[in-house]
C-alpha cells in the first residue's frame, strides 16, 4: 500500500466521507496562554503598586538621617557620638533606636557607631531593610537586607542602592 493511500485513508471517516478539518485549535491554545499571562502581569503590577512608595519613603528617611549625621559630624568632628540618643536630639522628626534593635517602620531608624563609622537601617516592609553606612574616611555606602539593625548597616558596601 503506497504512503499516499494511507494518508488518504486517515482523512476519511468510517462511512467514507472526508474528515472535517479542525483548523485553528493550536492558535486558540496560544491565545489563551497569552491572555492568561497578560492577566497575571496586570494582577502582579497592582498587587505590588504600594512597594515603590514604601521604598521611596525608606530612602527619604535615610536621606534625612544622613543629613542629621552630617550635623553631628560637623559639630563634633566625627560620628562616634551619633548614637540613637544624640540623633533624637538632632532630628526629632524620626524615631531613633539603638543599633542592636530592629527597626520596624518607615520613620524608625536603628543606628550604630563603630570606630568612627556610622550605620543606619530602615524597614521598607517586613523582611526588607535599607542600609546607610558612613565611614570615618568620608565614604558613603548603601545596602539592603532582612535584618533591620544599625549593626547590619555598618556592613553595607555598595556605592548605590
Amino acid at each position: 500500500m503506497p504512503v499516499d493511500d494511507i494518508l488518504e485513508l486517515d482523512e476519511l471517516t468510517d462511512d467514507g466521507a472526508p474528515m472535517p478539518r479542525r483548523r485553528g485549535r493550536s492558535a486558540w491554545i496560544v491565545f489563551a496562554a497569552l491572555g492568561f499571562a497578560c492577566v497575571f502581569v496586570v494582577v502582579e503590577i497592582f498587587a505590588n503598586l504600594g512597594i515603590k512608595d514604601s521604598i521611596g519613603h525608606a530612602e527619604q528617611t535615610l536621606t534625612v538621617a544622613q543629613a542629621a549625621a552630617g550635623r553631628v559630624d560637623a559639630a563634633d568632628g566625627n560620628l562616634n557620638g551619633a548614637d540613637h540618643t544624640r540623633m533624637d536630639a538632632v532630628e526629632p522628626s524620626l524615631q531613633w533606636i539603638a543599633g542592636g534593635d530592629q527597626a520596624t517602620g518607615l520613620n524608625e531608624v536603628s543606628v550604630a557607631t563603630d570606630n568612627g563609622d556610622w550605620g543606619a537601617a530602615v524597614e521598607a516592609r517586613p523582611g526588607a531593610c535599607f542600609y546607610l553606612h558612613l565611614t570615618s574616611e568620608g565614604g558613603t555606602f548603601y545596602g539592603v537586607g532582612t535584618s533591620c539593625t544599625g549593626q547590619e548597616a555598618l556592613r553595607a558596601t555598595d556605592p548605590r542602592w
